[in-house]
């Protein structure tokens, strides 16, 4: 557990820079355009993700694994696929962005006007840049040099903090070119620093020699192989995202879908510093480990901790759910409460399932990972929108439409981790130890009060707030044994002490 608690501290301080100045440029952005802007650009962020997820053939994650598991001339070989099936892809995509722009702007913002339609093709310049600063920072990753890796990403939020006002000024004049503008200028100077480090840890002539050279069949058939196997998950999680921001829009207006994005966004944010460390410790270590009492040794420790951690951040959330709106949105923002406490009593959930989804991949199941997911893409989305269209009605449950989204999102999550600790126990032996159940019963019980007591205030209750946050954050206390405890205390010396 140790090391996992140092993998957190070494990979979260680049993420913890980021996320502050995420939220400081989304501050800005809500201030000057309101949820109604707030909500046009999430749309076209919407679209951009999906495109580029399509277009880069496979992400981030398929040219880092594909570079790294070889080296010399066969590595050369990859680059060389890498960068036509880039190419390809990104000039596929933008023919289908310039073509399909109409429809998107009818179908999707409700809004056929020719500044939607024009701003909707300018997204192809967005795609390639983001296509191109993947691959770069792609090099940069294999190298390992991560400490690189992080100045880049800081780098692009800082630009988007510097653009955010400027920017914004011109979306509320109403230019819609102005949201793709905040789209596209992290983008571009991600795209320039990663492209300065792999020139400098020599990666640039490899790349020009590429397009002098056919691929290899092999090497082609490597990077679409995984392309398909990511496919079908990104098709159903896209076609639902995009299905449920459209009925948001046509049933709630663009003002809803900004509340939502505000809620999608302060959820995600709250367990980055905690996710962070998952892809570069749990995902190796438990692939390295081939003994099955090890490996439930191992989760029995991790998942403890892993509660403990959400926990607090999590349960502050609810707490002063209010407060955190007026400061890193406004006060227009105060209705996404409805919303945004069921997604954070989700998070329990969610910790714990990014664990179990990491298992299954280290094991070599990622098909059933991948099932669920989607799973959860297309029950959140569907009962989403059947409630927004009325088909589904959830008066006789006290709850809004929109509240009704929030409460789909925390119950799919809840059985999303039922299926996955049932498939874990019945497939590789491995059931939750007592200690685990009984940390994530308190935990929960523990969330649960949090968001009672700030289930629909519009101000912060401070007399009981501030107690309930003082004993969220000594949950570490409350639950982890002594052993454990003394790790946590070794680990807080070595990097604070003398």
């Amino acid at each position: 557990m140790l090391k996992l608690l140092r993998a957190m501290a070494a990979t979260g301080g680049a993420s913890g820079v980021t996320l502050l100045l995420g939220l400081a440029t989304n501050k800005i952005i809500a201030v000057v355009l309101g949820p109604t802007g707030v909500g046009l650009l999430a749309s076209y962020r919407v679209v951009q993700d999906v495109v580029t997820g399509l277009g880069s053939l496979g992400g981030a994650g398929t040219q880092v694994q594909a570079l790294s598991s070889v080296d010399g001339e066969a590595r050369r070989g990859r680059v060389v696929a890498s960068m036509w099936l880039a190419l390809a892809g990104m000039a596929l995509f933008t023919v289908l962005l310039l073509t399909a722009a109409p429809l998107i702007a009818e179908h999707f913002f409700r809004d056929p006007s020719p500044e939607i339609v024009t701003a909707v093709r300018c997204l192809a310049v967005t795609f390639c840049v983001s296509v191109s600063a993947m691959l770069t920072m792609a090099f940069v990753n294999v190298s390992g040099a991560l400490g690189l890796l992080a100045l880049v990403q800081i780098g692009a939020s800082l630009a988007a903090l510097a653009a955010a006002w400027p920017l914004a000024v011109l979306a509320a004049g109403g230019s819609q070119l102005a949201y793709v503008g905040m789209i596209l200028v992290p983008l571009a100077v991600q795209f320039a620093l990663a492209a300065f480090m792999s020139w400098r840890l020599g990666w640039l002539p490899l790349v020009g020699a590429a397009f002098r050279h056919c691929p290899a069949r092999a090497d082609v058939l490597h990077f679409l192989t995984y392309f398909a196997a990511h496919l079908g998950g990104g098709l159903v999680s896209a076609a639902s995202m995009l299905a449920l921001r459209a009925a948001i829009i046509e049933t709630q207006g663009q003002t809803a879908n900004g509340l939502f994005q505000a809620s999608w966004t302060l959820t995600q944010h709250n367990l980055t510093l905690l996710m962070a460390s998952f892809g570069t410790y749990l995902l190796p270590t438990l692939s390295a480990t081939h003994d099955a009492g090890d490996r439930r040794r191992f989760l029995d420790e991790t998942l403890p901790l892993i509660i403990v951690l959400t926990v607090p951040l999590a349960g502050v959330g609810l707490l002063f759910m209010p407060l955190i709106l007026r400061v890193l949105y406004s006060a227009d923002f105060l209705p996404a409460i409805a919303l945004l406490r069921w997604m954070l009593l989700a998070n329990l959930f969610s910790a714990c399932v990014a664990v179990f989804a990491i298992l299954l991949l280290a094991r070599g199941r990622p098909m059933i990972s991948a099932a669920t997911e989607i799973g959860w893409y297309a029950g959140f989305a569907g009962c989403s929108v059947a409630v927004l269209a009325g088909v589904i009605d959830v008066g006789w449950m006290g709850l809004q439409p929109l509240e009704a989204v929030g409460a789909a999102f925390f119950a799919l999550h809840g059985l999303r981790l039922a299926c996955l600790v049932a498939f874990c126990r019945k497939t590789m032996d491995y059931a939750p130890d007592a200690v685990v159940w009984r940390t994530g019963a308190i935990g929960f019980a523990l969330l649960l009060l949090a968001a009672i007591v700030g289930w629909s205030a519009q101000e912060v209750n401070w007399a009981v707030s501030l107690p309930g946050a003082l004993l969220l954050c000594l949950t570490p206390l409350l639950l982890l044994n002594r052993p454990r405890l003394t790790r946590l205390r070794t680990l807080l010396r070595t990097r604070f002490g003398s």
